[in-house]
């Protein structure tokens, strides 16, 4: 599938929200959650319309402008075609998802929010991480460095190893989530070492090519 064809499926997605608020707006309170904490109970709110229609509206021109930003990369072709089905999906579901909690939340009904969110990211990483290593050097996608964008060689081997880390954090975290302990603790750290390790990795071998 293309990508301009998949920025359309997209695209419609983004307009779900809107539709389900549409829907649902006779039965809603006029001020609905739009946040949550660790013990899945809402910690702020907002008005009905801004909750229905404009979250999702600022998630459609997020969308829309992540698309034409990565579009119009001079090194468009190197960005991985994967890895921008996984950027440019992201944003349509999470909107759909962010809706259905307020939704759902202000309907009465009670979802382990902060197990999902987890799950999702996790995913998310595993997924990245898969197509970390069949990226070309680009400015939108990766592990975008002074010292990885400075050499293809330093780009394929940090981004080779920033899948496995991406990958390895992704399953780590699902395991983690049996153990309904620690789960702040362990996904905080999960995020620093898929961050820090690639660019101390990156940075290394920059250093390498330097002394040859």
């Amino acid at each position: 599938m293309s990508r301009s064809k998949l920025f359309k499926i997209g695209l419609l997605i983004t307009f779900i929200p809107i539709i389900m608020g549409a829907i649902y707006y006779n039965r809603l309170p006029e001020s609905m959650p739009i946040h949550f904490g660790s013990d899945n109970l809402a910690d702020d709110y907002a008005s009905k319309n801004f909750a229905l229609f404009g979250i999702p509206l600022f998630m459609m021109i997020l969308y829309v402008g992540t698309y034409f930003i990565t579009d119009k990369d001079p090194r468009r072709k190197y960005q991985g075609e994967g890895a921008m089905r996984i950027v440019l999906l992201i944003i349509p579901v999470l909107s759909v998802a962010i809706s259905y909690l307020s939704i759902s939340y202000s309907l009465g009904n009670r979802i382990d929010i902060s197990t999902w969110a987890r799950g999702f990211i996790y995913v998310i990483f595993i997924l990245m991480g898969n197509y970390f290593p069949k990226t070309k050097r680009n400015y939108t996608v990766g592990i975008k460095l002074p010292w990885t964008l400075h050499s293809d060689y330093v780009w394929n081997k940090t981004h080779r190893f920033g899948g496995y880390v991406w990958i390895g954090g992704g399953i780590f975290g699902i395991a983690s989530m049996f153990l309904n302990k620690f789960e702040d603790i362990i996904m905080i750290a999960i995020i620093l070492a898929i961050t820090f390790l690639p660019m101390i990795y990156s940075y290394i071998v920059y250093k390498e090519i330097l002394n040859e």
